[in-house]
């Protein structure tokens, strides 16, 4: 008897699998179908809507925190990328994070790509562990070229964004690949205390006697809050030019506890929003640009480059670069 309830569960999983099989299958299917006929009629310089963005396959699932952190579910944020910068030699020399939003185009913080030439920079997309892998350039998607904002500022990581052109087109599947959505330029401003989410495979502690084996294998993520820097002096020390000047390219998120860490930056910050026809979607309004010691000390709010502020110029560089 136990055989036979058994081999009836087998059964059962084994055609389980088959439909998950086909349905991330007829899902690839018509998010192929839908990107190849809006390429035909000349919108591929148009940033994806909602329903071809922003729904991955694999629901995520709300963790703890980066630091001290828990993984994310494989393959759950597949719009997560890995920017990775080489020596000239092929020596890999450092690391960010990064984000599709088009099958061509890649948003990640202005920091994170300076001092590079092009031909030193790979995107890893569809990863979940950090490996050996990730250290060779041969295994990277190269990069055609990229642009800063004009207005980058180093030392105060004022407009603190970038777009990659990557060298090929990627095949999203939004099972290991997918891209993500980007407000509307108009779009509401993340408000106080609106849940938001940070990830990537930055150091999961901000002691500065650890660094080295601090960096998770496996993408992290942490569950935050957006904050006014009004009523958060950690976040106007941050915003605000000597106290008194705000800096509209910025904006902070923070949960006691939590935080985002060295790594990190470059990294999608989104919020989950509902569609008109029902269909939960995410959206993308920070890009991690720093963060004093990953709450090490104390809590401290975690600085972002405000997307909604830089949609024009994220627009107009997606266009100049089909």
């Amino acid at each position: 008897m136990s055989y036979l309830i058994h081999s009836s569960s087998c059964l059962s999983m084994d055609n389980y699998n088959r439909s998950q099989s086909f349905s991330i299958a007829m899902h690839t299917f018509f998010v192929l179908i839908l990107v190849t006929i809006l390429a035909r009629h000349g919108y591929t310089q148009v940033l994806p809507q909602p329903g071809v963005c922003g729904i991955p396959l694999i629901k995520p699932k709300s963790t703890t925190r980066i630091v001290n952190g828990e993984a994310a579910i494989p393959h759950s944020r597949p719009y997560q990328l890995l920017l990775v910068g080489f020596f000239p030699n092929g020596t890999a020399k450092a690391y960010c994070g990064a984000s599709l939003i088009t099958t061509k185009h890649v948003l990640t913080a202005a920091h994170c790509v300076a001092g590079y030439n092009a031909q030193d920079l790979r995107i890893f997309p569809g990863l979940h562990n950090f490996t050996s892998y990730v250290l060779n350039p041969q295994n990277g998607i190269p990069v055609q070229k990229f642009v800063s904002h004009e207005s980058y500022n180093a030392g105060r990581l004022t407009s603190d964004v970038a777009i990659i052109r990557l060298a090929r087109e990627l095949v999203v599947d939004n099972h290991q690949i997918g891209l993500i959505c980007l407000p509307e330029e108009k779009a509401a401003a993340c408000g106080v205390g609106h849940p938001v989410v940070a990830s990537g495979w930055g150091a999961t502690t901000g002691d500065p006697n650890r660094p080295s084996n601090s960096r998770p294998v496996e993408l992290q993520q942490v569950d935050l809050q957006c904050v006014d820097a009004n009523s958060n002096a950690g976040c106007k020390s941050l915003t605000y030019l000597l106290n008194i000047i705000r800096e509209p390219s910025k904006m902070c998120a923070y949960n006691p506890g939590k935080s985002v860490c060295f790594g990190d930056s470059g990294g999608p910050l989104v919020r989950e929003k509902t569609h008109p026809d029902g269909r939960k979607y995410f959206e993308q309004v920070g890009i991690m640009s720093g963060t004093k010691d990953c709450s090490f000390t104390g809590p401290y709010p975690d600085i972002y480059a405000d997307v909604i502020y830089f949609m024009s110029w994220i627009t107009k560089q997606v266009q100049a670069s089909p």
